[in-house]
């Protein structure tokens, strides 16, 4: 799957979630529901990172110095 199908996935279950606080249980649940959100946010930067390869151990391959024109 894309990356950009899963994070779109985890964007529809926090926008689920809050949806559901607000219709089925009037708002009650915002402190849960402010805690699953930022999970799922860090959950879905885990993946577009571990993806990326942005944090990979492997070192960038260095350039040579550009040579001088005469």
């Amino acid at each position: 799957m894309r990356t950009s199908t899963i994070l779109f996935i985890f964007l529809l279950v926090m926008h689920l979630l809050t949806v559901l606080n607000t219709l089925l249980f009037g708002g009650n649940l915002n402190d849960l529901v402010f805690w699953f959100n930022s999970a799922l946010f860090m959950a879905a930067l885990a993946v577009f990172v571990y993806r990326r390869g942005i944090f990979d151990a492997k070192e960038a391959p260095t350039s040579e110095p550009a040579k001088k024109r005469k």
